[in-house]
């Protein structure tokens, strides 16, 4: 059964692990001004926990699904699905990835479709999967911590990296994590700390003080706005929440036939692409496909910020319509 009617319903598949305090300020930074945004698009916004989905395939036809007791149809309801895995979200990211792929098996339209949220998930998997594109990589090693951390099984993977060396969580985001190791010694401490929580680790260079971090808003395939980062004082990194400081330049010329290239192997109609300037020359450094627009400082940048986000949903509906319509037809 198929409907020209657009969707209605924008669904956000997101962990509830975090604390009052955090849920408290990713209300106020992005889910309010999300789902007033959603409705002038003609979308009802809300988020749900991944253990909220029930599907029923008993029948002979297609299952039904349920999203906090609710019935939801491919053909009402866009399902945000990207895989959230911080610290505080870990022992969810089994639920979400069986849910994930349940839903794509039921038809729904996922604009971040599960495969491309696992790649984009892993610095290092992101790497492998954009190993063409024309700005250069940072270089990357990925090791593993955990319990037999200990025996340096992972020092044969370094030979080609020379210290100082950034170490980052290797699926974590917002800059947490990420510490400086100038030495084997600090190395081995950190990747110590990392084993302690099962968490992998990559290593890259340090590219020095005050790199710049731009971030590409990219919609359907092409860069919409621009986001540069800069650090404040010794920060490691330039999120806000370390003190980052924000402008929106125009998209950088030399970052053009990245974001085709980018666009063209994750073809979803939203993502965020973060390069890295060291003075000299960009590193392409991650991408993320629910990449935020939120924590505006003025009101100022908050103008700026929602053409971005209305520019998103209305992205997904037309995916959505086109999704259904290619449905209807091959039925």
């Amino acid at each position: 059964m198929t409907s020209s009617t657009p969707a209605s319903r924008l669904c956000w598949i997101y962990p509830d692990r975090g604390t009052v305090r955090q849920r408290s300020a990713e209300a106020a930074a992005i889910w309010t001004t999300y789902t007033e945004i959603a409705a002038d698009c003609g979308l009802a916004m809300s988020l749900h926990k991944s253990e909220a989905l029930a599907v029923d395939a008993t029948g002979p036809g297609e299952p039904r699904v349920f999203l906090d007791g609710e019935r939801i149809t491919p053909q009402d309801t866009i399902l945000i699905t990207s895989l959230w895995s911080l610290p505080h979200q870990v022992s969810e990211v089994c639920n979400q990835l069986f849910a994930y792929s349940i839903v794509e098996q039921a038809g729904f339209y996922l604009p971040i479709h599960p495969r491309m949220s696992y790649i984009t998930t892993d610095k290092m998997a992101t790497m492998l999967y954009l190993r063409d594109c024309p700005v250069q990589r940072v270089p990357t090693v990925r090791i593993g911590s955990g319990r037999d951390a200990i025996s340096r099984h992972y020092e044969p993977a370094l030979e080609n990296l020379e210290y100082p060396l950034m170490v980052k969580p290797a699926y974590w985001g917002m800059g947490i994590g990420v510490c400086l190791a100038h030495d084997e010694h600090e190395l081995r401490g950190l990747v110590g700390l990392a084993g302690g929580a099962d968490t992998a680790l990559v290593l890259q260079p340090y590219l020095g003080k005050g790199v710049n971090d731009f971030r590409v808003y990219v919609i359907d395939g092409k860069a919409h706005t621009v986001l540069q980062r800069i650090p404040q004082g010794a920060s490691l990194t330039a999120n806000l929440v370390n003190g980052g400081r924000l402008e929106y330049p125009p998209l950088p010329k030399e970052l053009e036939s990245s974001i085709d290239y980018i666009a063209e192997r994750l073809r979803m109609p939203y993502f965020a692409a973060d390069f890295l300037w060291d003075g000299e020359q960009f590193w392409l450094s991650e991408v993320e496909p629910d990449g935020a627009v939120g924590y505006a400082q003025t009101e100022e940048i908050a103008k700026i910020q929602r053409p971005v986000i209305e520019a998103r949903f209305r992205a997904y509906l037309a995916a959505h319509a086109e999704w259904i319509s290619r449905a209807g037809a091959s039925a």
